[in-house]
């Protein structure tokens, strides 16, 4: 039988064993205490009853198409004003984004998209026409394109309401929205950091609709900055609660906050530890979450491999040999570009996990799967 040495775990061990929804206070306890050997095992054994011993990863290719935004966020070191800051913008035009995704070959299985809040990008009129002409060219491919403060931006340009925009982007080709946005759903720190953005109660609006019409998504929590632990296990518990509303949530992703270059430098870097208690506290609060994704270009290859062990199912995956990551790397992350699908499965082999290739909506490949009939580049 496990030692535990903090007693006030074996109330929340039967919980989770009983697959009981644990409260705000049960991640309180499972944050403070000193016993991360059982906080990890927990974490562990409820992952392993999700997913085995699988750990998964997907060949991506990741385009930033624009880093002009006016959301003014406080924590954002991306973002570039197009008028003061001419020499930093970028603004990828449609024929730029389906270059660079195809500049290192057609064997990937997802294709991952964020940009800003830029008026001239964010628009039906780029977005649709390209959306089709993936589809077209790699139609194995899925789909994982804007957050949800970008839907929101772009309905509030075309004057429109979220069902209607969802469903063009769905009928486009749209799989998957990916999870930003989120940052933490309280007011007080929204009010703080992100003023101009998507409301919390707006975010999960879109996501639930975005499920409704058969488009899946993911969820984040940015933690790090002026949250609490109980902010944060708001954010935890207001998510578990939408997936139980509106199915359709795949993983949920801790972004820890990178400090270079934004007002909120003063936060400083988040501690490893704090990093494995919330990927372990993420694990045993979205009981009904099926994946667990640590994010090697946020939290480092060293970080997420140990994750593994404390709930995290998934470590995102390759990018393009050529890709660009700007939003964390002008933050100052530390990890590098790329990372190829052999490291991948060293790292998950390493750790006593089986790796598994695969797309967006997690289903599974063969790690040398191809495409049946390679695309025509020129």
């Amino acid at each position: 039988m496990a030692v535990v040495a903090d007693p006030a775990l074996l109330p929340i061990e039967h919980k989770v064993e009983e697959g009981i929804p644990l409260s705000i206070e049960d991640g309180l306890t499972l944050f403070r205490t000193g016993d991360l050997h059982t906080l990890g095992r927990l974490a562990r054994e409820a992952k392993l009853r999700k997913s085995g011993r699988k750990v998964f990863y997907v060949l991506n290719r990741y385009i930033n198409s624009t880093n002009v935004c006016y959301a003014g966020c406080r924590f954002c070191s991306f973002a570039a004003d197009e008028f003061k800051e001419r020499d930093r913008a970028i603004r990828m035009s449609a024929d730029e984004v389906m270059a660079k995704a195809l500049e290192t070959g057609t064997n990937f299985n997802q294709i991952h998209i964020v940009g800003g809040h830029d008026p001239r990008q964010l628009s039906l009129d780029y977005w649709l026409p390209l959306m089709r002409r993936f589809k077209e060219r790699l139609p194995h491919v899925q789909l994982s394109l804007f957050t949800a403060a970008e839907i929101d931006y772009m309905a509030r340009r075309h004057r429109t309401t979220y069902p209607p925009l969802l469903g063009q982007l769905r009928e486009a080709g749209l799989d998957n929205i990916n999870g930003g946005g989120a940052e933490v759903f309280a007011e007080r720190v929204r009010k703080q950091i992100c003023p101009n953005k998507v409301t919390a109660e707006q975010w999960l609006e879109i996501h639930e609709e975005a499920h409704r019409q058969g488009i899946a998504s993911n969820a984040t929590l940015l933690y790090g900055t002026i949250e609490t632990l109980e902010e944060r296990l708001d954010h935890l518990v207001r998510l578990r609660e939408s997936q139980d509303r509106s199915p359709g949530y795949n993983a949920f992703i801790p972004l820890a906050f990178h400090p270079d270059g934004n007002e909120l430098s003063y936060c400083g870097w988040t501690t490893g530890l704090d990093d494995i208690r919330m990927f372990a506290v993420a694990r045993l609060m979205l009981y009904n979450f099926d994946h667990i994704k640590a994010y090697w270009m946020i939290q480092g290859l060293k970080v997420c491999q140990v994750a593994l062990d404390f709930g995290a199912d998934d470590m995102d995956g390759t990018h393009g040999s050529t890709d660009e990551e700007r939003i964390y790397h002008s933050a100052g992350t530390h990890s590098g570009q790329y990372v190829d699908d052999r490291e991948f499965r060293r790292l998950i082999e390493e750790a006593g996990y089986e790796p598994v290739r695969r797309n967006s909506t997690y289903d599974e490949f063969a790690f040398d799967w191809k495409p049946d009939a390679e695309v025509v580049l020129a």
